[in-house]
């Protein structure tokens, strides 16, 4: 594999992550986060992230009023700037067994003991590294596949954040995706974000609207029998606190990988709509609606 190029500018974004990381979150835990999400809730108004966010916000709740949905995407770049100063903490919310409840363990003993292995259906919601962290905790610790930052300083740095959970992480690409479906075919589990917008992908609905969406997660489900579990790392107001709510999996026997993909869209807009300040609302999840400048 080819080498990335590391350019001025690497190091400089490299530098800055480095510079928050040995002064902001040297501090503990609840102040470091509580002074990010002040700082997110400021400054959130100004980033030219707000009108993405606005833009696809309306799209998917449009009955919502003018006020509400502004009062929830400052509550959102709250939520966001915690859960990103949080990857500096992941030690202390794994060494912490206060800070993240389990409901439905029952769900996580069933899913194990099967020896199925499952892929760990989520989305860019609360903070999904919790997740990792409590199965960790009862004996399954979850794989990772993501796509790969396009700074290379910054990737290598946030695979030691996230190696705090003893379990493989795959970049997104052919040979992650082998290395995925070999673990959890062995009978792991890996955590899947879902809700990123996938080129070449079926149109599956998302919050009514169109939006293309990788049957991956659906097709590996279906053709080495492995289990879909819906799962969520749902925050506790403006805290570093989480409650990790794990549900019964997806059926798929005798349902096309649209039918299953389009069950796990449903599910997501559910969390969704009952926390949308805990959504990250920036991806361009329906092409056009979303690059739009507002």
């Amino acid at each position: 594999m080819k080498k990335p190029r590391i350019t001025f500018l690497h190091r400089l974004e490299y530098a800055a992550v480095q510079l928050v990381a040995q002064t902001v979150c040297r501090l503990p835990l609840d102040t470091c986060t509580s002074i990010g999400g002040a700082a997110g809730r400021f400054f959130g108004r100004f980033t030219g992230l707000r009108a993405r966010a606005l833009k696809n916000f309306s799209y998917a709740m449009p009955d919502l009023e003018d006020g509400a949905r502004s009062a929830t995407l400052t509550e959102m770049f709250d939520r966001l700037t915690r859960t990103l100063l949080e990857y500096g903490y992941l030690q202390k919310l794994s060494d912490d067994t206060d800070r993240i409840e389990i409901e439905g363990l029952h769900h996580l003993d069933a899913a194990k003991a099967s020896g199925r292995g499952a892929l760990l259906v989520t989305g860019h919601f609360g903070n999904w590294e919790t997740i990792r962290i409590a199965f960790e905790r009862h004996g399954w610790p979850p794989a990772l596949i993501y796509r790969a930052f396009n700074n290379p300083l910054f990737d290598v740095y946030a695979q030691k954040l996230m190696s705090v959970v003893d379990a493989p992480i795959f970049h997104k690409g052919r040979r992650g995706s082998l290395g995925m479906l070999r673990h959890v075919r062995g009978g792991g589990a890996a955590l899947i974000l879902t809700d990123q917008r996938f080129n070449g992908s079926p149109e599956i609905p998302f919050f009514g609207r169109p939006a293309k969406t990788s049957l991956g997660a659906a097709v590996i489900a279906k053709n080495y029998g492995v289990l879909l579990l819906p799962v969520r790392g749902e925050r506790i107001g403006r805290s570093s606190r989480f409650k990790v709510i794990i549900e019964a999996p997806f059926q798929t026997e005798e349902k096309s990988a649209e039918v299953v993909t389009g069950d796990i869209n449903n599910r997501l807009e559910t969390w969704v709509r009952a926390n949308p300040e805990q959504y990250f609302w920036m991806h361009n999840r329906w092409g056009k609606i979303s690059s739009e400048t507002r």
